[in-house]
């Protein structure tokens, strides 16, 4: 459901009301999580929620309070627990991109609501691009290469090729380059690693065990450091805002990037230009990109390649 940072709260004191069942600890972070995002939450929430008994409900907000006495402050006239003026989490992720995240999974149909612990939600709109289809077929079958390491054969079409051709792959791993999902493999005709659309295999067969060790995949295993700044051009007041948007400490944000997403990283936040371009007037900058280069270089990122 989160992490289970305990806030203000002393580590030991939760430590001593533990254990409880694992049922009872999910309807003891369903009243934190809408005491956290919603403000209140009251004995029928939880009745209808998980169906349990008025009395069961009465000893789960009794545990509750017992572990976070200061969060959960009852109000006789709305008939509901409020959130307390010194509230702090202590069972679920204080997250704001958690819960967005939740929001808008449901907006978008990915995620049932009642597999939420959303009661309350606001109004919404999103901006989704189309979806990339793909058989399930394809995907459990890919997973299970990953998982038992087998080798499978794949009608492929590559945008490079201008009909369907047949490849051996030994998959290892997925990725997601913020548009759509790869499987990253060893591609047996080429002898290298490579990406793979999972939205372009056509037919997928399940072969023999693979012998390629996935810790080969140097690119994929190997990371490499991206430092994020402000744009150049904005005002002091801009570049502040930015910094609080982004989460940067001291003007700058130092993200962790597998050598083999590096492109596609590049490409997602706009950066995807070379050393020889004007770089663009925009919100954000690679700071460190001159030390990037040999990785540019080696994966064919170089002038020219606007985002």
């Amino acid at each position: 459901m989160g992490d289970n940072s305990s806030g203000g709260l002393n580590r030991l004191a939760v430590e001593q009301i533990w254990p409880v069942r694992w049922g009872q600890r999910r309807r003891l972070e369903f009243i934190e999580f809408r005491l956290l995002w919603e403000g209140r939450v009251n004995r029928s929430d939880l009745i209808n929620f998980f169906g349990i008994s008025v009395p069961q409900a009465s000893l789960d907000f009794a545990k509750y309070r017992e572990l976070a006495p200061a969060n959960a402050v009852y109000d006789g006239t709305q008939k509901a627990y409020l959130a307390g003026a010194d509230f702090s989490p202590v069972l679920v992720s204080n997250s704001a991109d958690a819960y967005l995240n939740r929001v808008r999974a449901v907006e978008t149909r990915n995620l049932e609501l009642s597999s939420t612990f959303i009661g309350w939600q606001p109004p919404l709109g999103v901006v989704s691009g189309p979806s990339r289809m793909m058989e399930a077929s394809i995907l459990r079958s890919m997973l299970q290469a990953i998982r038992e390491r087998k080798i499978l054969k794949i009608e492929y079409q590559s945008m490079s090729a201008t009909a369907a051709g047949m490849r051996a792959i030994s998959p290892h791993a997925l990725g997601f380059d913020g548009f759509r999902w790869h499987a990253r493999a060893f591609c047996h005709q080429h002898s290298d690693f490579r990406d793979f659309v999972l939205a372009r295999i056509l037919k997928i067969v399940l072969e023999d065990a693979s012998g390629i060790d996935p810790a080969a995949d140097m690119d994929w295993n190997q990371h490499v450091e991206t430092v994020i700044v402000p744009g150049a051009d904005l005002s002091a007041s801009q570049r502040r805002v930015i910094e609080l948007d982004y989460g940067m400490e001291h003007g700058r944000l130092v993200l962790r990037v597998r050598e083999a997403l590096l492109f596609y990283f590049l490409r997602h936040l706009g950066l995807l230009y070379g050393a020889d371009d004007a770089p663009p007037t925009d919100q954000i900058a690679l700071a460190n990109r001159a030390e990037l280069m040999p990785f540019f270089r080696k994966h064919g990122i170089g002038p020219g390649q606007a985002g």
